[in-house]
């Protein structure tokens, strides 16, 4: 006769079920049997194998569920602190990502492509899609930059150049803006600028715009 080795159990206030391993054939068989509650508070389980009887009373209880139950509890306590902020930590490093990409040292590669730089003096405005760049005095010329962004890839830039401004209703009057589009590999994909009045808008070709931006003073943007 073998002694059985316990595998695992299913307790209630009355009975309990215990599933033995038979070690010669791998076979597994559930067994009930009556607790006995002693005045000591523990307990004394008799378990009775053919017409053997053994006390095993140093069958320990399995300890895989406590471990579990703890583990358990360890991911879901870090997965409920950091849950609500996940989405603030990563606006932030995606920012500061973008922001040292294509900020102030992303200025060399844009003289290359033709595009316009970030002057070092701009003061800079982080919101949830996009960061602006702006021009903090003034009302004519380059006033400010948009980068739209989704996580650390640039998806568009927006400049706005003034070319006038009503004080009184502290609004500009024309103003230049130059969409530059750029693609999943992250490079230029398009170019293009747009007038716009009080009185209507229209697309114009980038000699046009060229000779508009040649009209102003650029000192903030050199």
């Amino acid at each position: 006769m073998f002694l059985p080795h316990l595998f695992t159990f299913l307790e209630n206030k009355k009975k309990a079920l215990y599933f033995f391993e038979n070690p010669h054939n791998r076979s597994i068989t559930p067994y009930f049997f009556n607790i006995f509650k002693m005045k000591t508070g523990t307990h004394c389980i008799q378990i009775q194998c053919g017409c053997k009887i053994y006390e095993p009373s140093n069958i320990k209880r399995p300890f895989m569920n406590k471990t579990l139950f703890r583990n358990l509890f360890i991911v879901l306590s870090f997965v409920v602190i950091l849950l609500p902020i996940y989405p603030s930590m990563r606006s932030y490093f995606s920012k500061t990502c973008i922001t040292e990409k294509y900020g102030v040292n992303y200025n060399e590669q844009r003289k290359k492509l033709g595009l316009h730089p970030i002057p070092a003096s701009w003061g800079r405005r982080n919101l949830d899609s996009c960061i602006i760049w702006y021009n903090p005095s003034g009302n004519i010329g380059h006033r400010w930059k948009n980068i739209y962004f989704k996580g650390c890839s640039i998806k568009k830039e927006l400049d706005l150049f003034s070319f006038g401004y009503d004080a009184e209703k502290r609004q500009y009057t024309k103003v230049l803006e130059v969409t530059t589009d750029y693609d999943l590999q992250e490079k230029v994909l398009d170019i293009r600028y747009k007038v716009l009045t009080a009185s209507y808008s229209k697309q114009i070709e980038k000699k046009d715009a060229d000779s508009l931006i040649s009209s102003l003073a650029l000192n903030d943007s050199k």
